[in-house]
């Protein structure tokens, strides 16, 4: 019976995949969907993959992230490989796109939803497939959305790394929400690697909004001028050496009103293309409650009463500039500060928040409440319905550089030590730095 359950599962899944698939690569008038920047990075590790050059911890990438900011889509598209490439930019994927010799796209959700597990679906598609992971003799392509839904994923991506070692013929790319519990899992993080899908910065916003592309190069040269100046004054120089040509994309390319409709909206691509702004601000609103409900839950156990108090700390953090412990508490009527700090942890680890900790210049960090500022501004915008109290509008700008930090300048080691003070003028959303260097 579970045999003959999970068969006619697979053949209605067949069946409708192409339906699914088309769904997210294709707009309303048939035509396809922009990628997003990480899709190249994508486009590499097939690459590689076809090429035999794969190492044993790229073989399975799990993509945790926020609902609603283009997994699904994403995967979608690493599906539908051969409808984005380009033969000029893409020919060794092209020329070996046939050494593919399987690939599948599977929902979990699904999976979770007629009460089979992934060790039971793929037990039944090794043998009607006929191999096996430890010697497959084939290209095989594994693309889980949503892997989370069962709740044995961790041990499941574990075992499949362990049958798969000494061989470089299969690659597995799993989405999830970004509640994923990897570094719960006793061994997994080693045997996978983690791509942080976040929300949409304002060149890809342009992108899928508007069809406008970034002057090329442009970010990359930012970048440099900023962590490679030798002080503040050759990073200002610099910076005016770019103006004239930032201005004339800025007057020619860009929307007018595009940068507030960003902050607003633009960090979720399920949010862009609806039109109507309140039903687009309670997309965003959708995605935090399906957090609260969901994510929250698997990650910490709270007593029902302290839940029902996440929203109202979200609000009372997105509308203020700098808060303290104590007035949480006092606000919230939460007995305890470890309490209000699991609240905080969590809300941390489900991706909606980034903490940012104070600095003193002698004894390094201090005892003071640190920030704690939301991933993308359009998260602090859905909660306040986009109505900001005195001198708190700057919090989006805050909420902006988070993001940049987090997905670009992060991962850059170069700059060591260095220390970035922002300060924003208000012409263009163009932005002024006051560059430092520790000591």
């Amino acid at each position: 019976m579970e045999r003959t359950k999970i068969e006619q599962f697979y053949t209605r899944w067949q069946t409708v995949l192409s339906q699914r698939i088309d769904g997210y690569i294709y707009d309303e008038n048939k035509k396809l969907l922009p990628t997003r920047f990480i899709f190249s990075k994508f486009k590499k590790i097939i690459e590689r993959f076809l090429g035999n050059e794969l190492s044993e911890i790229e073989k399975i990438i799990l993509m945790p992230g926020l609902r609603g900011i283009g997994k699904s889509t994403l995967l979608s598209q690493i599906f539908a490989l051969e409808k984005f490439l380009k033969m000029n930019e893409d020919r060794a994927i092209l020329e070996n796109i046939g050494k593919l010799d399987e690939r599948l796209y599977l929902d979990v959700s699904q999976l979770h939803a007629e009460q089979i597990t992934l060790n039971d679906f793929f037990k039944f598609y090794e043998e009607i497939k006929g191999f096996h992971f430890e010697k497959p003799y084939k290209k095989i392509l594994i693309l889980l959305d949503e892997v989370h839904f069962d709740e044995n994923w961790g041990l499941f991506l574990k075992n499949l790394f362990d049958r798969t070692k000494g061989h470089k013929d299969v690659l597995v790319i799993a989405t999830g929400s970004s509640a994923l519990e990897i570094n719960m899992i006793a061994d997994l993080p080693r045997r996978v690697d983690v791509w942080n899908i976040f929300p949409m910065k304002f060149n890809e916003y342009l992108i899928l909004k508007y069809g406008k592309y970034p002057l090329h190069g442009l970010s990359e040269e930012l970048q440099d001028i900023i962590f490679n100046s030798c002080n503040a004054t050759d990073v200002f120089r610099k910076l005016q050496m770019e103006e004239n040509k930032i201005n004339r994309y800025y007057v020619n390319e860009v929307p007018s009103g595009s940068e507030n409709d960003f902050f607003e909206l633009g960090g979720f691509p399920s949010a862009v293309k609806i039109e109507n702004k309140q039903k687009a601000i309670e997309k965003i609103r959708s995605v935090i409650d399906g957090i609260v409900a969901k994510d929250i839950l698997k990650l910490k156990k709270f007593e029902t009463h302290t839940l029902a108090k996440v929203n109202d700390l979200l609000y009372l953090l997105a509308q203020s500039d700098v808060v303290s412990y104590q007035k949480l508490q006092g606000a919230l009527k939460i007995q305890g500060s470890e309490t209000l700090e699991n609240l905080l942890e969590v809300l941390i680890m489900s991706g909606l928040l980034i903490k940012v900790r104070t600095y003193g210049q002698t004894y390094g960090s201090t005892r003071k409440t640190p920030k704690f500022l939301f991933i993308t501004p359009s998260l602090r915008s859905a909660i306040l319905n986009n109505i900001y109290l005195s001198g708190t509008e700057g919090k989006k700008l805050e909420d902006y550089f988070t993001l940049i930090f987090q997905k670009d300048i992060k991962a850059n080691q170069q700059f060591g030590g260095a220390t970035i003070v922002l300060r924003h003028c208000r012409r263009r959303s163009r932005f002024c730095f006051n560059f430092k260097r520790q000591k």
